[in-house]
């Protein structure tokens, strides 16, 4: 019988698909789990540092190109590389911690300028110089903030991700979608596939099965939408009324700041809008108006004021003093977008065990209380504790976290919407400093009983929820205990009024 034949098959066989473009294992090298964050900013780099600390292999994934490496960001603000735009950052007690636990915090504290007080600029006087200085606390002048650059700070943290051996970090890698089997989808920015829209069917050209997904993405999150598209899951996005345009005071002749009082964040309050400005280590200031973004009771609106005309008499119109230390205001208030404020709301924040959001995508909140940044910080730092709670049973800490985070999540926006209408307004109050000079005599008589605020949003740990419970608490105190002195002081004055009366007659 003639040999059997055994045809070439057309193609050699082939390989199994590398790591580099696709992993199927959970675990990692010697088991390790592996866990993708995505969005590598000040969320995303503290999360990865975090977490490759503790022995897990990390891959990081950032849509947009290394920012280090792009000389100018085009396009309007909503599209703007996140990390080169600002809102200056106010670093406080919370986002230290985390930056302690990295050993970080002293080199960032070096490159940062403390503001000890608010510098508060009424139009009562022509001199650009503050007419009043609130303290942060009144009975310990160590609490301070810290006006930091956003793109410094991130910068420093993706130094330290570089160092890490566990790290992988992919630039212009945009995720696409998560599917049931938890592997993650993404594609490269040169793969000509169109990354303007979710898209939940197309596999990506790069994919990974991890133990763990971590959405860090911002306010715009991809991953919270496949957590949408994965279960029944509450959401909420909100715009509100008021926007933000950035302008800047620039070093004075001699090369100072050209507000004398620069060791504070100076604030111009205007009733239903404000501006505000924070020092920067070239001695400039980066100044923010917050107001309506369209016209409204006979105010003009952000996006309505355009021409030089126009620029010249808003800012001439509300903040006369100010201009006289921005030469460069009408050029920066046309070439500096007009920025919409958001917040975001969602419920829950995981995906049985296997997403989780932080940060903006979890939590995205109005900026006037300074605690975008901080809150970021502290949910990565709660994570943390929760793994080394439960002994690094991601199962168990995914659930405990996101159940007991939330709600401070909800919490925060919640404070910074209403501190907007304490920095706007409240600050130039008589009545409003003296509840503050009150306040600060209970801290200082009940330090462990009473504290203010402001006190516990920026200088403890205090559970954001439980601020709110326990100010509530304290105004209640407050409000009875001036009833109760303005019925004594009633009846003192009827007394004495009826002394008076009986001995004239």
């Amino acid at each position: 019988h003639p040999a059997p034949l055994h045809p070439t098959p057309p193609h050699p066989p082939q390989p199994p698909p590398s790591p580099s473009s696709m992993s199927e294992s959970v675990e990692g090298a010697k088991g390790t789990p592996t866990v993708a964050v995505v969005g590598c900013g000040l969320a995303g780099c503290m999360m990865a540092i975090l977490l490759a600390r503790r022995g897990y292999r990390v891959e990081i994934f950032e849509k947009s190109e290394d920012w280090r490496k792009v000389k100018e960001n085009k396009g309007d603000d909503l599209h703007r590389n996140t990390i080169k735009r600002s809102i200056n950052l106010a670093l406080s007690h919370r986002g230290r911690c985390a930056l302690r636990k990295l050993g970080l915090e002293d080199q960032v504290l070096k490159r940062a300028i403390p503001m000890r007080c608010r510098a508060i600029h009424t139009q009562k006087t022509g001199s650009p110089d503050a007419d009043d200085f609130q303290p942060y606390d009144e009975n310990d002048s160590k609490n301070c903030i810290y006006s930091v650059s956003r793109e410094l700070l991130n910068t420093l943290l993706l130094e330290k991700l570089e160092e890490h051996p566990r790290v992988k970090i992919f630039f212009g890698h945009h995720l696409m979608h998560i599917d049931r089997q938890g592997v993650v989808h993404f594609e490269n920015k040169g793969s000509g596939v169109s990354l303007n829209t979710y898209n939940d069917f197309q596999k990506g050209d790069y994919q990974l099965k991890p133990r763990l997904t971590i959405g860090a993405d911002g306010a715009y999150s991809v991953v919270r939408e496949s957590l949408l598209r994965l279960q029944r899951t509450n959401f909420e996005r909100n715009y509100i009324s008021h926007g933000y345009k950035e302008l800047t005071i620039p070093p004075d002749a001699n090369g100072s700041f050209a507000l004398k009082d620069h060791n504070a964040l100076h604030i111009w309050p205007r009733g239903s809008f404000m501006m505000i400005a924070l020092p920067n280590p070239d001695k400039s200031f980066t100044c923010t108006i917050f107001a309506p973004l369209h016209s409204e009771g006979g105010l003009t609106g952000l996006m309505d004021v355009k021409t030089e005309g126009q620029i010249r008499d808003y800012m001439n119109t509300h903040f006369p003093d100010a201009v006289k230390v921005m030469p460069r205001y009408i050029q920066d208030f046309k070439e500096n977008p007009t920025s919409p404020l958001v917040q975001v709301k969602v419920s829950p924040w995981n995906f049985k065990d296997q997403i989780l959001l932080v940060g903006d995508s979890a939590h995205a909140m109005v900026p006037f209380y300074g605690q975008g940044m901080n809150a970021a910080f502290e949910d990565c730092l709660q994570f943390e504790e929760t793994l080394e709670k439960f002994n690094d049973d991601i199962s168990k800490a995914v659930l405990e976290f996101a159940k007991e985070r939330e709600p401070a999540g909800r919490s925060i926006a919640q404070l910074s919407m209403g501190n907007y209408l304490e920095m706007r307004h409240h600050t130039g109050s008589k009545l409003f400093l003296l509840r503050k000079k009150l306040e600060g005599m209970l801290n200082y008589a009940f330090p462990n009983h009473w504290i203010p605020l402001y006190k516990m949003v920026t200088f403890t740990r205090i559970p954001y929820d439980k601020v709110i419970e326990l100010e509530e608490k304290q105004a209640d105190i407050l409000e009875k205990s001036s009833y109760a002195a303005a019925l004594c002081f009633s009846a003192g004055l009827l007394w004495a009024a009826k002394t008076v009366i009986k001995s004239s007659l």
